[in-house]
C-alpha cells in the first residue's frame, strides 16, 4: 500500500512526508461470519488495540446527552450523581468483557461487533478532528495548545475517546502541517460532559517531548493554588482530569495564566 502511494500519490499532490498517518478508515464490506476481516491472520496488533480501545470507551445511549431527561434524578429534580456513576461503572464492566471476548478471536460475533465499533470510533475521531481544524478551534496558551468541545459525540464522554482525538490531532498538526504552526507543543482537549456536568480535560504531548509530564504538573499546580475546586483526578494517566462545570472558569484562568 505504501509503495502504491509513493508511485501514484504525487499525481494527486501527496508527498511522502505527509501522506502516511498511522490510522485510516477502510470499508470492510458486510461483516458476515465468513468475512475475511474476521480471520485471525487479518488482524494486526494495531487492529486489536483499536478494537479493544473502541469497545472499552463505548458509552451506552442511556448515558448520552440526548437522554438527559431519562437519567435518574433525586426528589428535588437534580441528577442523581451516585446512580449515574453506578450506571457508568456497570457499563465499564460490560465493556471490559466485550473487549476481552473480541480480542480473544475465538468467536466471530464479538470480533465482528468490535470491528464495527472500531470503525465508528475512528470515523468519529476523524470527523471531529476535521471539524476542529476547519473551524480553527485550536488555540494557543502560554505553554500549550488547546481546544474546547461543548457538544461532543457520545464517544467523547470517555477519556479513551478523548485521548484518541488528542493523539490524532497531534498527528495531523505536527506530522502533516508542522511547518505552518511552529514548534511542537503539548495539546489539551477539553470536552463538556453534559451528563455529569463536568469538563473532561485530556492532555497529549508530541512524541519528541513524551518523557515530560507537562499536564500532570500543570494540573497539580492549579489544584494546589485553588483547593476549593470540585474535581476528579484519579486516573492512571495523570494528564486526565475532570473539573465541575461550575468551577471550570476558575480552573481555566489558573491553568492558562
Amino acid at each position: 500500500l505504501h509503495k502504491k502511494f509513493r508511485d501514484h500519490g504525487k499525481l494527486y499532490g501527496l508527498t511522502e512526508r505527509c501522506m502516511f498517518l498511522q490510522q485510516f478508515v477502510r470499508d470492510l464490506g458486510p461483516l458476515g461470519d465468513t468475512s475475511p476481516a474476521l480471520l485471525l491472520h487479518e488482524l494486526s496488533c494495531c487492529d486489536a488495540v483499536d478494537i479493544a480501545t473502541a469497545l472499552l470507551s463505548a458509552v451506552p445511549s442511556a448515558l448520552s446527552a440526548s437522554h438527559l431527561e431519562h437519567l435518574p434524578r433525586l426528589a428535588d429534580g437534580q441528577p442523581d450523581e451516585a446512580a449515574i456513576l453506578e450506571m457508568e461503572r456497570e457499563a465499564k464492566v460490560a465493556n471490559f468483557w466485550r473487549a476481552s471476548d473480541a480480542v480473544l478471536c475465538k468467536e466471530p460475533g464479538p470480533l465482528r461487533e468490535g470491528i464495527a465499533e472500531a470503525l465508528e470510533s475512528a470515523a468519529a475521531v476523524r470527523d471531529l478532528c476535521r471539524l476542529l481544524r476547519d473551524t480553527k478551534a485550536v488555540h494557543s496558551a502560554r505553554s500549550f495548545r488547546w481546544c474546547k468541545v461543548e457538544q461532543p459525540p457520545n464517544i467523547f464522554r470517555h477519556p479513551l475517546g478523548v485521548r484518541r482525538l488528542a493523539i490524532w490531532m497531534l498527528e495531523v498538526l505536527y506530522s502533516v502541517r508542522s511547518g505552518a504552526i511552529g514548534p511542537d507543543r503539548p495539546l489539551l482537549v477539553m470536552v463538556h460532559d453534559q451528563v455529569r456536568e463536568v469538563y473532561l480535560c485530556v492532555g497529549a504531548t508530541p512524541t519528541r517531548l513524551s518523557e515530560r509530564d507537562d499536564f500532570g504538573n500543570l494540573f497539580r499546580s492549579v489544584l494546589r493554588a485553588d483547593p476549593g475546586l470540585n474535581f476528579r483526578y484519579d486516573a492512571f494517566d495523570r494528564s486526565v482530569i475532570e473539573i465541575a462545570s461550575a468551577d471550570f472558569g476558575r480552573f481555566w484562568e489558573l491553568l492558562s495564566s
